[in-house]
């Protein structure tokens, strides 16, 4: 009972619940949470620009958990204060402290950020009023119309403006809406042309931001840690989306008034990227192959004690931060009397920062000894430009130096010394007696198989020509081509989204059905993907032969996978959409059939 109050008590905690930003003039609740433990309820802390209106509120929730006859309970109690934001700025929010059974615990510091108002908002009497501008945070002035370009907003944006040639930065893809988000597909991504890429893992969740004097829901859609390969102004040229956003619209109801979501497609662009990419430094060292960042080199040779006609291997192992992933192989020169074979390269890299890439960059270069006695392997310098002095840096290799024995599995000497020792690779000359013949004589163009093989020939010629020709006319029938492959390429895909539904990765499942589901009906109904809409595939499948209900079944798989990539769902969820989405492909290969 000791040990069972010790390890329940060791796993109280109490945290802040993260804050996100507010809006000035806007109501927001601070949130402390105490789990696994009982206490008296905290004082409010103080925030600067911010006014405590009331609290705490206490709420509390107590789960129970059976798995295998092992029993875990949970319990833990929300302490929300509500605040109002009264003057823009970045808030810290201090640690507070609650005693909880005898022990005390703090959270942790955090802080967050009050957004200005939109610029049409008014100040009246000490109150905000509406210019009659869109509230990202107010539904009452989302009513139905056109949207405006400064209402959904898909941005690409540098870490940096001004960087050297291979220099790490990060382009973020973002949109800001002042509507929520039902649907959004992409049409065209950006082509990032002049640059090396690694996409980073996105955190699907929303922010509040402010931007070009409006507020805005923002979520990342993309990053990618980029290395530019040329100098000069490289440009991102812009993609296009298409988005269903939620409006609404008031509904009169006689004595009261609601508020009724309408969903309205939009097709919007992003913007045209820039960036300035500066060439490195003249005149570059020699041997310099183009690695910019933080290196060091280190060798081995394994094993020590070489022999002849024994494999050996003499590692090259680059280490550091920069652009590790996209490195030469190093040019290594090894002495006369040694066989080098190719090298075998073997990259681990990870993105270290959310900025950079970090990790080693080996090459391993087998080789055999031929002769006996000692040789060196010179140390080939490597040669990188440093960002942070601006400058070439040369990172000096040793020489290794190497004594081979005569190995076990050498050739023997033979008795004849007219060939050199050193050459065991060609066979002594046998010498017959006078007269004697070692072989029968026959001549080939006797035998049958020498004419049978003209005939065989000439048939798996004939057969080249009819294979090519068949396969001529089918390049260039493309849309034949497209739909025999549609059906197998949405069955790799499938099978690719259900290994994620296994694993529980909802986002990933939702992204790799997406994009099955889409491409099947490209491909299958021959539709281009600047084309892509629902309106188009209903009407194709409608052509195709497919029931008005079928179409609807169709179509509402579509929306629910795009509706879930942005929304919180649960296995049992994905579960279902990907069943519905393996019947609805079904539908469309059985009436092809037919």
């Amino acid at each position: 009972m000791l040990l069972a109050a010790i390890s329940a008590n060791a796993a109280a905690n109490f945290q802040l619940i993260p804050p996100r930003n507010v809006v000035e003039g806007r109501n927001f609740a601070l949130t402390f949470r105490l789990s696994n433990g009982d206490a008296n309820p905290p004082q409010a802390p103080q925030l600067e620009g911010c006014k405590l209106l009331y609290g705490p509120s206490t709420s509390t929730m107590q789960s129970t958990e059976i798995i295998n006859g092992h029993m875990t309970s949970t319990y833990s109690v929300d302490f929300t204060f509500t605040y109002r934001a009264e003057k823009a700025g970045e808030v810290q929010v201090p640690a507070i402290s609650v005693s909880c059974e005898g022990r005390t615990l703090s959270s942790k510091q955090a802080s967050f950020q009050i957004l200005p108002p939109d610029s049409n908002q008014q100040s009246q009497n000490g109150t905000q009023s509406y210019g009659g501008g869109v509230q990202a945070d107010d539904p009452t002035t989302q009513t139905p119309g056109k949207v405006s370009a400064e209402d959904l907003i898909v941005r690409v944006s540098f870490s940096k403006a001004d960087v050297y040639e291979q220099e790490p930065v990060v382009a973020t893809i973002k949109v800001y809406t002042k509507f929520d988000i039902s649907s959004f597909m992409v049409t065209t991504q950006p082509a990032f042309e002049g640059f090396l890429t690694e996409e980073l893992p996105v955190d699907l969740h929303v922010e509040m931001e402010h931007y070009n004097g409006q507020n805005y829901h923002t979520a990342v859609l993309k990053r990618l840690l980029l290395y530019p390969q040329r100098s000069g102004k490289l440009s991102v040229n812009s993609g296009k989306y298409d988005v269903t956003v939620v409006q609404y619209e008031t509904v009169n109801m006689g004595f009261f008034r609601t508020q009724r979501p309408v969903e309205r497609q939009v097709s919007t662009s992003s913007n045209a990227a820039t960036i300035n990419v500066n060439p490195l430094p003249e005149p570059k060292p020699a041997g310099f192959n183009g690695a910019v960042g933080k290196f060091s080199v280190e060798t081995a040779l394994e094993p020590e004690l070489l022999r002849t006609n024994e494999a050996a291997v003499y590692s090259y192992t680059i280490k550091g931060t920069g652009n590790i992933k996209f490195l030469a192989e190093p040019t290594i020169l090894f002495p006369h009397g040694i066989d080098a074979y190719t090298p075998k390269t073997d990259i681990q890299a990870r993105v270290v920062g959310g900025n950079n890439m970090s990790g080693s960059f080996r090459t391993d270069i087998t080789f055999v000894p031929q002769e006996v006695g000692n040789f060196t392997i010179e140390g080939t310098p490597f040669v990188y430009f440093d960002l942070d002095s601006k400058s070439y840096v040369t990172a000096e290799v040793p020489d290794t130096p190497i004594r081979v024995l005569r190995g076990t599995s050498a050739a023997p000497i033979a008795n004849q010394t007219t060939i050199d020792d050193a050459i065991d690779d060609i066979l002594h000359i046998k010498p017959i007696k006078a007269g004697e013949q070692t072989h029968s004589i026959g001549y080939t163009f006797h035998k049958t198989y020498y004419w049978l093989a003209y005939v065989i020939v000439a048939l798996i010629l004939v057969s080249l020509v009819a294979v090519y020709r068949r396969h001529i006319r089918l390049q260039a029938d493309v849309t034949g081509r497209r739909l025999a492959k549609a059906s197998r390429v949405a069955a790799k895909r499938l099978k690719n989204a259900k290994t994620y539904m296994d694993r529980h990765e909802n986002d990933k499942f939702y992204e790799a059905l997406s994009a099955a589901l889409w491409g099947y009906m490209s491909d299958k109904l021959s539709i281009p993907a600047s084309q892509l809409t629902r309106d188009n595939i209903s009407v194709k499948l409608a052509d195709y032969g497919l029931g008005q209900t079928q179409i609807d079944g169709i179509v509402d798989v579509l929306d629910r996978c795009e509706m879930a990539r942005f929304t919180p769902n649960t296995d049992a969820d994905a579960a279902d959409v990907y069943h519905d989405a393996a019947k609805a492909i079904n539908n469309i290969e059985n009436v092809a059939k037919r």
